[in-house]
Order: C-alpha cells, then structure tokens, then sequence
C-alpha cells in the first residue's frame, strides 16, 4: 500500500497577513488652535486601543499660560480614511508671567467635534471646533485697551467662563 506524502511546510497556517494590516495604534501630532486643549500651539500624543476609542494627551501653549490635557475621543469611520471625530476632557493651565510670586492655575472642560482624514500611510490631517468651559481656578488679567496700571497682579476667575475653540493638527499614526 502506497502512502502519499504531505509537506507540512508548504499547508497554510491562517489567514496570511501582512504587516501593513495592522492597525495603527499610536499618533503624534502638532496642533495650532485658538482656546483649544493644546493652546495655540502644542503637540499631543493619542493611543487608541480600539479604532473607535481614542485618548489623547496633550500639552501646549496658549492665552492662559502653559497647556496640560487629556482627552478620550469616540472616533467613527465614515469610510476607509475619513472619521468623525468626538471628544470631551479636561485640562489645566499654569501661567508664571509674574514671577515665582503668584502662579495662576486654571482648570478647564474641553468638548468639540472633529473630522479626520488618514493617508494609507499613516499621515492625518484633524480639524475640530466646540466650546471651552472654565471649571475654576484663576488666570492672568489681560487689557485690551489702556487699563492705567499694572496688571501683572490683576487676577480673573476662570469658573463659569464659556468660550469657543478650535485646532488644526497635522499627525502620523504609526
């Protein structure tokens, strides 16, 4: 009786896969904005451990002082490169424009709503706008016009204070 042979080598093992399949966790990004979580300008890294779930870590520097921020995002895909993106978080401003005297600190609610596009290899482009929310604390008085006097120790409540904000970011997820 004659046996046939099988060369286990040449048997699939699953589902072949390539490298480029996996899905890109991880982003870095530059932001510029206009009362945005980051500031005016900063930088910010996300991890998404699902694709629809995004945390994004932030830092930057803005009217407030220095940008410090966390935001969890819910990130839909609209198709293969375009997501709609919607995130909510706080953040914290320090702002030592008067000397190791007084430092003023304020905490802030950040929520907006986003569009994404991704390249296939890796580069994103994010646009977003909502509303920034003072939760408390106090920042540096600013005047516009004449104010007669020195403001450097003139302080404002941030508590109640609503404004809008948006950014424009440039990324890699990798």
């Amino acid at each position: 009786m004659a046996h046939a042979q099988v060369d286990v080598r040449d048997a699939p093992v699953g589902p072949t896969r390539n490298a480029n399949d996996a899905p890109q966790k991880n982003r870095l990004q530059a932001d510029l904005g206009l009362g945005s979580a980051v500031g005016e300008i900063g930088a910010s890294y996300t991890y998404a451990p699902l694709p629809e779930l995004e945390i994004e870590l932030g830092t930057g520097l803005g009217y407030t002082g220095f940008q410090f921020s966390i935001m969890p995002k819910l990130s839909l895909a609209l198709n293969k490169s375009n997501r709609l993106v919607l995130g909510t978080g706080p953040s914290a401003s320090l702002d030592f424009a008067t000397g190791p005297d007084h430092t003023y600190i304020g905490y802030w609610l950040h929520t907006e709503v986003g569009y994404e596009h991704r390249t296939a290899s890796g580069f994103s482009v994010l646009v977003a706008a909502g509303i920034t929310n003072g939760l408390g604390g106090e920042m540096r008085g600013h005047c516009v016009v004449d104010c007669g006097g020195d403001t450097q120790t003139w302080n404002e409540p941030i508590a109640g204070k609503m404004f809008p904000q948006a950014r424009m970011a440039f990324g890699r997820w990798f």
